[in-house]
């Protein structure tokens, strides 16, 4: 839900692998999820493998590490990590805060902001008086969400400020999600039940 992509430009950076896929960025744009097969811009993403990928670009093949790419000027390694392990049904939940309010998210990145019921995001002091209405697709169809800019984001040792979010009522969501707009912040690596997030910027 919530999944749209920009477009993108020449060099590839890998932001994170998860399973079939890979978030990946071309050029200065937005990085963008891609599975195994899928052709974006000129590159096509062959296999994810361990924790890089193999991509085609003009016939050629590259293997490619996360935060690591073919432009100069690569991701900055950091020491801001945090593991997330899976639960039994192989989904991420992890403690975290916005604007210093505990909130428990879901990791979810096929959404492409932060999405919080309206209770939680009251409960954390976002402003909604003067929220921008949009309509967006969920699992039970579409609906209207207020978008806003969270001050805060934060997960462990990892925090992001002005992260975009989108609001829906408690009934259209229960359980907060941490999606790309604070994702892409980071490189993920998805491995064996574990999410490791280290923060970008």
């Amino acid at each position: 839900m919530f999944s749209p992509w920009g477009a993108a430009a020449s060099g590839v950076t890998v932001n994170g692998v998860f399973g079939e896929k890979a978030l990946i960025a071309i050029g200065s744009r937005p990085a963008r999820v891609m599975s195994v097969g899928q052709t974006l811009d000129g590159i096509r993403l062959l296999a994810v493998r361990g924790d890089g990928v193999v991509i085609e670009e003009n016939g050629q093949r590259r293997h490619l590490e996360v935060g690591l790419g073919l432009a100069p000027g690569g991701v900055a390694e950091s020491a801001a990590v945090a593991v997330i392990v899976a639960d039994g049904q192989g989904q991420y939940f992890v403690d975290g805060l916005v604007n210093n309010h505990p909130v428990r998210f879901l990791v979810d990145t096929g959404a492409s902001v932060v999405v919080l019921p309206r209770s939680i995001a009251l409960g954390a002091d976002v402003a909604l008086h003067n929220a921008r209405q949009v309509s967006v697709a969920t699992a039970n169809g579409r609906t209207r969400a207020s978008r806003v800019l969270l001050n805060a984001v934060r997960v462990g040792p990892i925090g992001a400020n002005l992260v975009e979010a989108l609001v829906l009522e408690d009934n259209q969501l229960k359980t907060p999600l941490l999606g790309m707009s604070f994702l892409k912040r980071t490189n993920m690596n998805n491995q064996d039940g574990r999410l490791t997030l280290s923060q970008r910027y």
